[in-house]
Formats: C-alpha cells, sequence, structure tokens
C-alpha cells in the first residue's frame, strides 16, 4: 500500500518545493511572503541537525547517525528559529525527537505550526 502514515500527500507549493503535506507546502507559501516583505529572513528549506554528545555523534542500532530534518529555519528579528508543520497527532517519536532537540539545541527556538 505505500504513503504516508498520517494519509499526507506530497504537494508542490507556489515556489516549485515539493512538500510532504499540503500543510507543510502552504506554510512555505506563507513563510516566503513573510521573508519578500522583510519580517523573516534566511528561510531554509528542510534543514538538518545532527544530535552529539562530547562532540561524537549518537548513532542508532545500524550505525546512522541521528538526525532531525525540520521543514523550515529561518531568522525572524534575530533570532534563529526551527519550524515543523504538524497537524494535530503527535507521536512518540516526534515527542522524542523534539526533547533531544531542545536539549542539543537550547538557542534555537522549535515552532509547531
Amino acid at each position: 500500500m505505500g504513503g504516508n502514515k498520517f494519509h499526507a500527500k506530497r504537494t508542490p507549493c507556489h515556489q516549485g518545493h515539493t512538500h510532504a503535506s499540503g500543510r507543510e507546502a502552504k506554510r512555505c507559501n506563507d513563510l516566503t511572503l513573510l521573508a519578500r516583505a522583510g519580517e523573516i529572513s534566511d528561510l531554509e528549506q528542510q534543514p538538518k541537525f545532527r544530535f552529539e554528545l562530547n562532540g561524537r555523534p549518537i548513532r542508532h542500532e545500524t550505525g546512522r547517525a541521528v538526525i532531525y530534518t525540520a521543514d523550515f529555519g529561518y531568522r525572524e528579528r534575530g533570532k534563529a528559529i526551527v519550524e515543523d508543520a504538524k497537524g494535530s497527532y503527535r507521536d512518540d517519536a516526534w515527542r522524542l525527537r523534539k526533547a533531544f532537540f531542545r536539549a542539543f539545541y537550547p538557542d534555537l527556538e522549535l515552532r509547531e505550526v
């Protein structure tokens, strides 16, 4: 059967990026307008954050490094913001990623929209 476990459909935004969901594509459109208006800057898609302890990457059993990929990153009034477009459902994996992100990157603000 394939597809997303949350029934999200890959959706393009007005800038031509393909996003994991319609919610994420709409948010991309909104953030692009905010960037054009000068309300935010340095907008990036899919920024990646590695989890490291004492300079060494935390790894899965398979040896793959543990990485959190956010939907968007940008600066708002000089503050670094990381954003994830979420529906109403938050699974345990998301709660764990969010906790790790906040512990490893305390200077970045994580927003769920």
